[in-house]
């Protein structure tokens, strides 16, 4: 089983099953941001354009969200609620079956969503005879999905920190893939599968978690070490290599950069 992704995207394609998979639309994102101050139109139009220009690209069948299909949480926003109906029953025009599994800020999805789009519980779902697990990476996944071959999350909007030698400082989204810790996994699952794929985020207005910096994990999963970050190799959406996380360590002064004391510096490791 072959997962491509595709390039310049944060998408991957499985040609022998047609699905597309994509992660963190966040849906009514621009609505928080006016409410911080800002006001940009509606970005659902684009996403919806670009996700049926993925779709003829690649004549998937099957469309895959991991998660996050909204952004308001808890509760909803109105952008939300009059986007969401529509977006859905476009995309179902142009494909047979979309699935998602909920993400932490998909609280409700299934009032939004058309009856022929099937939600999976956070834990996730299983494709191609249990060899690929797909799930949100908020909450625990379940053994069926952890005892995949591959394992697929999204939740984290993965970016590798770049600094030059001024230390200036930018970030690109990647990819993460790994290996799990199978004794730190032994405590809650029989079975584990041999690698995960961490997808950055679909929508360009999401943050991004500095994968290679020196940090506390959060959610349960990475939190509790069961991915050995580490040693998982970052790639750039052209599809360069990156290297290891623990070969581009970077520590940012977490205090500073809140604005307390000096200007933030930049440590390498």
């Amino acid at each position: 089983m072959d997962i491509m992704p595709i390039h310049d995207e944060p998408v991957l394609f499985i040609e022998a099953i047609s699905t597309l998979i994509v992660a963190d639309i966040h849906i009514g994102i621009e609505y928080d941001i006016f409410k911080a101050g800002a006001k940009i139109p509606s970005r659902t139009p684009d996403i919806k354009k670009k996700l049926l220009g993925l779709i003829k690209e690649t004549g998937a069948s099957h469309l895959v969200i991991a998660g996050d299909v909204k952004h308001q949480v808890p509760g909803h926003s109105f952008q939300e609620s009059r986007e969401l109906p529509f977006f859905f029953q476009d995309l179902l025009a142009h494909v047979e079956t979309i699935d998602i599994t909920k993400g932490n800020h998909d609280g409700n999805i299934e009032i939004f969503v058309p009856s022929e789009v099937n939600v999976h519980k956070s834990s996730g779902m299983v494709l191609e005879d249990g060899r690929l697990g797909i799930w949100h990476g908020h909450a625990w996944p379940s053994e069926e999905v952890m005892a995949c071959d591959t394992v697929i999350f999204a939740h984290y909007h993965p970016v590798t920190l770049f600094i030059d030698n001024l230390g200036s400082r930018g970030a690109v989204k990647c990819w993460v893939r790994g290996k799990w810790k199978k004794e730190n996994c032994s405590e809650r699952y029989e079975k584990v599968g041999k690698e995960y794929i961490m997808m950055p985020a679909f929508n360009d207005l999401c943050g991004g978690t500095y994968i290679n910096e020196k940090r506390s994990w959060f959610g349960v999963v990475l939190k509790n070490g069961l991915a050995d970050m580490k040693i998982s190799s970052m790639y750039l959406l052209d599809g360069t290599d990156v290297g290891k996380v623990d070969e581009n360590l970077v520590e940012l002064d977490r205090k500073e950069a809140r604005g307390q004391g000096r200007p933030t510096r930049l440590k390498h490791s």
